[in-house]
């Protein structure tokens, strides 16, 4: 994934979950939106959580234990989650020289 490809993800995840948040903040992601949001976190995170103090620091937000028996989790802990995300990866792209436009994150 580059960096733009994961920066879209993330953006996109942050906006659907700002959506339904603002509807019902005990709005729960589950089902096959599980392993979705797992995949997007994931790849995202792995490739920042060295460089990032504040992500090293966060658990991960869907164990796969969850995800194997659906357990959904709060969509507003999810937003919290992906808008550190999109901050670092903000921060790590802004922090790359010029000339590595299409070097890969991960």
């Amino acid at each position: 994934m580059t960096p733009r490809e994961a920066h879209q993800a993330i953006s996109q995840l942050h906006v659907q979950l700002i959506n339904i948040t603002s509807e019902d903040q005990e709005q729960e992601v589950r089902g096959i939106a599980l392993p979705v949001l797992d995949a997007v976190l994931s790849s995202v995170r792995g490739s920042l959580l060295e460089a990032d103090p504040v992500l090293a620091t966060l658990p991960d937000l869907i164990s796969p234990e969850a995800i194997e028996t659906g357990e959904p989790i709060r969509a507003v802990d999810a937003l919290l989650v992906v808008g550190q995300l999109e901050i670092a990866l903000d921060r790590a792209m802004s922090a790359r020289p010029k000339n590595e436009g299409t070097a890969r994150l991960i």
